[in-house]
């Protein structure tokens, strides 16, 4: 047979053979699809996602699609912060709430880099997630109740209710009811003539125990470069010299765990806080004397030395189970806050010590050391101090603060740290430390330059701020 004719012929037709007999067919023989070929599923949902901080349930559901219809499975494949979620069917989760004050991610900057995969048990595909955890004020609000109090000092409870003193320099001491923000003039250093003292100051306040079974409102003062003590509203009221040539910016007033009145003397020179002869650089506790007039000149309150080795205390507050915390400024390296049981014979370290650092040799021979409970570098960045503040253990409600004790630098950054954490003797990493700036901004003015914290007899904790404003910290 022609078999050109017959292509010819037939016009494309295949040429098939059936055993040995040729036959003109189709040559399909079969109705058979060819095989589909496989692909890796896609990602439909987002690359990126926020939720506020401390997060109960999923934060995140993973989606795909597979163009072959086939089951898909997720899992969790790589990622800066992958220890830090589980996935449960595409539904991810965080291990622990993350805390925007505390950040938890591996840049520290509350955005947290996950790589999710896609399977469809044969090829897979990978998403890069990141999920930005923003700031929830955690039941804080901050309102100013108070404004116009030139140049203060120093605030404290007065014991009854709502009520505080505050402290300003030119010698005026303000009686404030925190409830309503109502100021008035609680007692003024000025002679009989209602002029000031030449030369006065007034430096600090606090109120703590007093004779007989009370309590007195304590304010230190200076005049001509010698600092004094002075109860304004006790019974038995006196004026007692503390210590000479002395700074205005290195002392401090506070009240102990134990009630009492403490004063801290500062020794920015660092020839003094470890010279016993000198009352620069120490701690002491005043106590009122129950008989003034017993000795041979009149002697108003007891003043016993508690510590010694204090550059530029910056406050003294009262911690739970009996703890003392003083907040002290360092000259290069650190700013300290340090805790102890108020008892005789405390070290603080300076000149020998800034924070845990020893600057001066000669400081590993110091009896009665306390080894500060955190020490925090000295800079700008949020967990850097400008100039420690003292602070306030609050206790009450608000869930953002509570058993925490609360405490600033005099740049306005305020922070805050679980009263659990504080243990005698151990040194906290300042990665502990909440950054509060976004909790603790105020419904009007700013908190830019604090000056002191303190409680009321209400448990409320009041910030008073350096331009003359009050706020007070409630729960939303």
């Amino acid at each position: 047979m022609n078999l050109g004719y017959l292509r010819g012929q037939w016009h494309g037709r295949m040429l098939c053979t059936v055993g040995s007999t040729l036959a003109l067919a189709a040559c399909g023989g079969s109705d058979s699809t060819p095989a589909v070929q496989n692909t890796a599923p896609s990602f439909t949902s987002s690359t990126t996602a926020s939720v506020a901080e401390n997060p109960a349930g999923p934060v995140y559901q993973a989606a795909a699609t597979d163009a072959q219809g086939d089951p898909i499975t997720y899992s969790i494949s790589g990622g800066a912060d992958a220890s830090a979620f589980s996935l449960s069917g595409g539904s991810l989760s965080f291990v622990t709430p993350p805390n925007y004050d505390l950040p938890g991610d591996t840049d520290g900057n509350n955005v947290y880099d996950v790589k999710l995969t896609a399977s469809d048990g044969k090829l897979s595909a990978t998403l890069a997630l990141s999920i930005t955890v923003t700031n929830d004020r955690e039941g804080i609000s901050v309102t100013r109740i108070a404004t116009g109090l030139t140049e203060p000092v120093g605030i404290t409870g007065l014991g009854n209710g709502s009520e505080l003193a505050i402290a300003v320099k030119d010698g005026t001491v303000y009686k404030v009811t925190g409830a309503t923000g109502a100021v008035s003039q609680y007692y003024r250093f000025a002679d009989l003539s209602g002029n000031p003292f030449p030369g006065f100051t007034l430096l600090g306040i606090t109120r703590a125990a007093a004779f007989p079974q009370t309590q007195g409102t304590y304010a230190l003062t200076k005049q001509n470069g010698t600092a004094s003590i002075i109860c304004i509203d006790c019974s038995i009221r006196g004026t007692q010299a503390i210590a000479g040539s002395v700074d205005s910016e290195t002392l401090a007033i506070g009240t102990g765990p134990d009630g009492a009145a403490y004063v801290a003397i500062g020794d920015v020179a660092g020839t003094a806080a470890q010279d016993s002869s000198s009352r620069l650089g120490k701690l002491y506790r005043v106590d009122p004397n129950r008989d003034p007039y017993a000795g041979t000149s009149i002697t108003y309150y007891i003043i016993t030395q508690y510590g010694q080795g204090l550059r530029m205390p910056a406050g003294i507050a009262a911690l739970p189970n009996g703890v003392l915390a003083i907040a002290d400024r360092g000259a290069s390296v650190f700013d300290e806050l340090s805790i102890a049981n108020p008892t005789t014979g405390l070290n603080y370290g300076w000149p020998y010590f800034e924070g845990t650092k020893e600057v001066n040799a000669g400081g590993s021979a110091l009896s009665g050391l306390v080894v500060p409970a955190l020490a925090l570098p000295l800079g700008d960045q949020f967990r850097q101090s400008r100039g420690i503040v003292g602070g306030a253990a609050y206790t009450g409600s608000i869930p953002g603060i509570a058993n925490q004790y609360v405490f600033a630098d005099k740049g306005g950054r305020i922070w805050s740290m679980p009263l659990s954490k504080f243990v005698i003797g151990d040194a906290l990493n300042t990665d502990a430390l909440e950054v509060r700036d976004e909790d603790f901004k105020p419904d009007a003015g700013v908190i830019d330059q604090p000056v002191g914290m303190a409680l009321d007899a209400n448990g409320t904790l009041y910030i008073l701020d350096g331009d003359g404003e009050l706020f007070r910290v409630s729960a939303t």
